[in-house]
């Protein structure tokens, strides 16, 4: 494998990416299920888990990790990012970025069917992570579809995504269980042949490393596929992302939870974690400012389930036969 430098340059004098994040410019979980249970009960973390405002970034000492030669290149690629008039001088949450509309990302991610644009808001910091990982990623694993779904999203649908640091991310068709909706949780590992899964554990773990590799090690993913989780952690540990004796705010980097993370990636980054300056638009363009609409009410139909929901474009996955959901299934939907 060729080895790429990690770099995090810093911006360009115009582009005026101040500490707080203000470079900016300007499709839920399940089908109305709740992953939130357990979710603010972390394994190994510590209780105050990155409280610094300091958008800025961690205060180095020693080695910068983004000097190191890493396997998987973090850029964000130059394309407009929305984000909130009060970026000017203020800080999270008055400071938000918006993940820019899947339209422009050039095939890197396509928006969860049940997330609405109003929860792809977040700090800065998450934002850039998101776009540098997902086009480290795209690079790795071109054929691999990948949906993003909330970032900041707090309740009725979670404990979390309330702080500018979560997001969930879909690998479709390549997770333990496929989201087809309604409650249906078909396997996508029935009928393969062991070289078929392990292409797909494949994917998965190296959308694992490029998320640490861009998170500098700080991360953690409640993912429950314990041969990919083992897998991930033998490489994480030989990147030495941290001095010795030293580990990540929260403990170990992926870890288990409930049944929903069978289907996709819950990430939770530092408050802290620095800002990767996005590359210069082209002459002529810049980052929009758009206000931060509030979502629709809780009980709309647009907050909780997809209008357009498609399930045969969203992963190669069958979905006829599909058993009922199971009683404590039932007992999630909201």
């Amino acid at each position: 494998m060729i080895l790429l430098l990690v770099s995090c340059r810093e911006p360009a004098e115009n582009e005026g990416v101040s500490e707080n994040g203000s470079v900016i410019e300007g499709e839920n979980e399940r089908d109305g299920e709740d992953e939130s249970a357990g979710e603010n009960q972390d394994e190994g973390a510590s209780e105050n888990e990155g409280a610094s405002e300091n958008e800025g970034g961690h205060e180095d000492e020693g080695e910068n990790p983004r000097s190191v030669v890493r396997d998987y290149q973090c850029r964000v690629p130059a394309i407009p990012i929305p984000r909130s008039s009060e970026c000017e001088g203020g800080v999270y949450p008055d400071c938000k970025w918006q993940l820019p509309n899947a339209t422009l990302a050039d095939g890197r991610y396509r928006r969860w069917r049940n997330t609405i644009v109003e929860h792809h808001w977040g700090r800065p910091a998450l934002v850039s992570f998101i776009l540098a990982s997902l086009d480290a990623y795209h690079r790795e694993v071109p054929d691999q579809p990948v949906a993003v779904g909330d970032l900041d999203a707090p309740g009725p649908r979670h404990v979390t995504h309330d702080r500018g640091v979560d997001v969930d991310l879909y690998a479709l068709g390549s997770m333990m269980v496929e989201n087809a909706g309604g409650g249906r949780y078909p396997s996508n590992f029935d009928g393969k042949s062991p070289e078929e899964i392990e292409e797909l554990r494949r994917r998965i773990e190296i959308l694992a490393r490029v998320l640490a590799t861009c998170a500098d090690g700080h991360i953690r993913i409640y993912y429950n596929d314990d041969i990919v989780k083992d897998r991930f952690h033998a490489w994480y540990d030989a990147q030495h992302f941290f001095p010795e004796g030293e580990s990540s705010e929260f403990g170990r980097p992926m870890q288990g939870h409930n049944h929903l993370h069978d289907f996709h990636f819950h990430i939770t980054i530092p408050q802290d974690l620095p800002l990767i300056a996005p590359d210069p638009l082209p002459d002529g363009e810049t980052h929009p400012i758009a206000p931060i609409l509030p979502p629709p009410p809780p009980d709309s139909a647009p907050n909780l389930a997809s209008m357009n929901r498609r399930p045969g474009e969203w992963a190669p996955v069958p979905r006829e036969g599909v058993s009922a959901p199971s009683p404590e299934a039932s007992e999630e939907l909201e």
